[in-house]
């Protein structure tokens, strides 16, 4: 009450009634400032909160998703790695049955890429494990069609063309390998620095994963 009879001697004007205006002024300010902290109270837990509680669901559903494919990527790289072997020791001049004997076997190395839903939070692993997955068929295509037996048509750089081929797409898959590895190693630390190594390894045989397979 005292707030109030502060605030005039009555509550309309008129004869004998003399509000503060002053008083008015100061009120009117004080309760607008409380309605701007309400307004933005009720504006963050209607609207913020639950952007913000999408993106943590969102980024523990990736990290629930990566823990298990980090290993498999890893040792897909390793594995990839071995096969550059492979590649370099196949020559023009090889028997085309060896040859594709010897491509054909490495059709074992790839993995299930894991698809991911795309949101704002998971985009940019969403396209790069795309892009992954989008190379890997491609080298898979290319050692299913892979072959060395002269053509007709080109007979001198049909092999050299069939060889290039698989190189490229070899290549290509290394890439995305570790484009991918750079994204998944900020989800899951207790990989980081295997993923580190595959992120830097390049795309031919690396001595140093199996120093560390002998390590452990």
């Amino acid at each position: 009450m005292e707030l109030l009879n502060a605030m005039g001697v009555c509550w309309w004007p008129g004869q004998g009634c003399t509000p503060r205006w002053e008083a008015w002024a100061v009120a009117a300010a004080i309760f607008a400032g409380l309605g701007s902290w309400l307004a933005a109270g009720v504006t963050y837990y209607a609207v913020v909160a639950p952007i913000e509680r999408r993106k943590l669901v969102d980024r523990a559903i990736a990290t629930a998703a990566m823990e298990e494919f980090a290993v498999q990527l890893i040792q897909l790289r390793d594995d990839l790695g071995t096969a550059a072997l492979t590649i370099n020791w196949i020559k023009p001049t090889t028997k085309p049955d060896l040859a594709s004997t010897l491509v054909r076997a490495l059709s074992r190395y790839t993995v299930a890429v894991p698809a991911l839903e795309a949101t704002p939070e998971t985009l940019p692993l969403v396209n790069s494990l795309s892009r992954l997955r989008n190379a890997l068929a491609k080298w898979t295509q290319a050692i299913a069609t892979f072959d060395l037996s002269p053509d007709p048509e080109f007979p001198d750089e049909f092999a050299e063309h069939a060889i290039a081929w698989l190189r490229t797409t070899h290549a290509a898959a290394m890439k995305e390998i570790r484009d991918v590895a750079s994204r998944v190693k900020e989800l899951v630390p207790a990989h980081a620095q295997e993923l580190t190594r595959v992120t830097t390894a390049g795309d031919g045989f690396d001595a140093r994963a199996h120093i560390d397979d002998r390590d452990q």
